[in-house]
């Protein structure tokens, strides 16, 4: 069975405190998923979680002088953000239905944006 697949690419600053860099580092996500899993609820959510993980992973950071990692949260909502945006206008302008769960999160995320 053909599976439709479909990729979010979402950018990102990451203004890590002071004390822990002195860069800016940008970052880039570029996420394949399958759309049919927006039609439900469940499926909606396997999305969101792959996306959460995905944009942890990469706003988390190491820090060798204190021997652990830092993960940026601005970073992450501002990935989620930039992801669910993405894919919400992409299926949107495909004329395909999302999961109410997926519609909330964009439409919540695009209000608190403005």
């Amino acid at each position: 069975m053909f599976k439709l697949t479909a990729s979010a690419l979402a950018a990102a600053l990451i203004l890590a405190p002071a004390a822990l860099a002195d860069e800016i580092k940008q970052v880039t996500l570029t996420h394949e998923y399958d759309a049919a899993l927006l039609s439900t609820d469940e499926g909606a959510s396997v999305i969101l979680g792959d996306l959460e993980q995905a944009t942890k992973r990469l706003c988390t950071s190491r820090i060798p002088a204190y021997g652990g990692t830092y993960t940026d949260k601005a970073c992450v909502e501002g990935l989620m953000l930039a992801a669910v945006k993405e894919i919400h206008a992409a299926q949107t302008k495909a004329g395909v239905m999302v999961a109410p769960r997926f519609e909330q999160m964009a439409l919540t995320q695009l209000a608190s944006a403005e």
